[in-house]
């Protein structure tokens, strides 16, 4: 994945996406689903993968758009990077959205996860 060197990345990714710099501590997490915005548990499986996750947006070049969000999920799910089973079905369901709404970019990620290191 990242070096440990990366932190700084992760935390610049962050602030010019205008999420929380300290997610991992914070125990509610907005959820934005177009024009609503949704406060959500933020468990612990998940500040567990979050910076892994955003390390990924920076590793594949997806956006935090939906569309990016769904297409992170896709490689997630090809690359296999989550241990939690909770983690891995966030992954697979917003995988298989995308493969509703954006097939062949979905497709895609998902393989390029596949195919990936």
């Amino acid at each position: 994945m990242m070096a440990d060197a990366e932190p700084k990345k992760i935390a610049t990714f962050r602030q010019e996406n205008g999420f929380d710099l300290a997610a991992e501590s914070s125990p509610v997490w907005m959820a934005t689903l177009g024009p609503l915005e949704l406060p959500l548990p933020n468990f612990r499986w998940r500040r567990e993968i979050l910076a892994q996750h955003d390390a990924h947006h920076l590793i594949t070049g997806y956006d935090t758009s939906a569309r990016g969000e769904l297409l992170v999920a896709a490689w997630e799910t090809g690359m296999g990077c989550y241990q939690d089973w909770r983690a891995r079905g966030l992954c697979m369901v917003l995988m298989a959205l995308g493969l509703v709404r954006y097939p062949v970019a979905t497709w895609r990620a998902f393989e390029r996860g596949r195919n990936g290191r």
